[in-house]
C-alpha cells in the first residue's frame, strides 16, 4: 500500500479547513433562521392567549445551546486539522507561518456572543 504525500494530505486539510468554514458559517444562518421562526410562533401563541406558551422559549433556548455547542466542536476540528496542516507545511510555510490557531478564536468568539445575544433574546422580553 502507498503512502499518500505530504503535498495530497496538505491540500485534503486545506479543503477541510474550507469546509468546516462554510459550515459553521451555515450554522449560524440555520440557527437563526429556527430562532426567527421559534419567535414568530412564541409572539403568535401570546396573541392567542395560549397556556403553554413557555415551551417555544425553552425550544429556542435549547436551540441557542445546540449550535453553541456545535461551534465550539467545529472549532476544535479546525483547530486540529490546522495544527496537522502546519506539521505538513514545516517551519518555512507561507499559509500557517506566525500563526497561532485557537479553538477560541476571534471567529469563535464572534459566534458565542451571537448565540448569547440569542439568549438574551429569548430571555429578556
Amino acid at each position: 500500500m502507498s503512502m499518500i504525500s505530504k503535498d495530497v494530505q496538505f491540500s485534503e486539510l486545506m479543503n477541510q479547513l474550507r469546509h468546516l468554514g462554510a459550515i459553521r458559517f451555515v450554522m449560524l444562518g440555520v440557527c437563526a433562521a429556527l430562532t426567527v421562526g421559534m419567535l414568530t410562533a412564541h409572539y403568535s401563541l401570546i396573541g392567542l392567549g395560549v397556556e403553554r406558551v413557555s415551551y417555544t422559549r425553552l425550544i429556542g433556548t435549547a436551540v441557542a445551546v445546540l449550535f453553541a455547542v456545535f461551534e465550539i466542536l467545529a472549532s476544535y476540528h479546525y483547530r486540529q486539522f490546522a495544527n496537522r496542516a502546519v506539521e505538513l507545511e514545516g517551519a518555512d510555510g507561507a499559509i500557517f507561518k506566525g500563526k497561532k490557531v485557537r479553538v477560541f478564536g476571534p471567529v469563535t468568539l464572534l459566534s458565542l456572543v451571537i448565540y448569547a445575544l440569542i439568549l438574551v433574546i429569548w430571555w429578556g422580553s
